[in-house]
């Protein structure tokens, strides 16, 4: 696990490689957000622009503390009047270190690839797989379930 210091407001801070509920937590903070095609330092915080301290509250934990029991609005309003600019800007960089997001894209369509060519090792198939409805005969009835179409001509 990588991990980087900060002093920032006469704290120690820390930033690890994000755990799921961090990444829960950041993917909150961003929804919505559009994202430059140019992803570098200083667009990324114009485009968070207001949702930075908070994105910065969910990356940094105080030292010898667990990300679980932060307060992530009051930890934001800290650091909004506390963490230099010059020190931003190294958090949002260290960040891509710590989570090298290209190295986990590549890992997940790496996943992908394997998992489609184990269905097409159990299925014999080279197309993708697809789960399709069972036919119903016509001479078969409706479940109370079903739901006749208004428009759609008899069979």
């Amino acid at each position: 696990m990588k991990e980087k210091r900060y002093e920032i407001g006469g704290k120690t801070y820390v930033q690890r490689t994000l755990v799921l509920g961090q990444v829960k937590q950041i993917r909150e903070v961003i929804a919505g957000l559009v994202v430059p095609s140019s992803l570098n330092v200083p667009d990324i915080m114009a485009a968070l622009d207001d949702r930075l301290p908070l994105a910065l509250a969910v990356v940094l934990t105080p030292e010898g503390e667990s990300p679980r029991k932060k307060d992530l609005q009051a930890l934001a309003d800290e650091l909004e009047f506390s963490i230099e600019a010059e020190t931003a800007v190294e958090v949002i960089e260290d960040f891509f270190i710590c989570n090298p997001v290209a190295s986990l894209s590549t890992k997940l369509a790496g996943m992908i690839i394997k998992v489609r060519s184990m269905m097409r090792t159990r299925t014999g198939s080279d197309s993708s797989a697809c789960i399709s409805p069972t036919e119903t005969l016509p001479g078969e009835t409706q479940s109370s379930g079903d739901i006749p179409l208004e428009n759609a001509p008899p069979t």
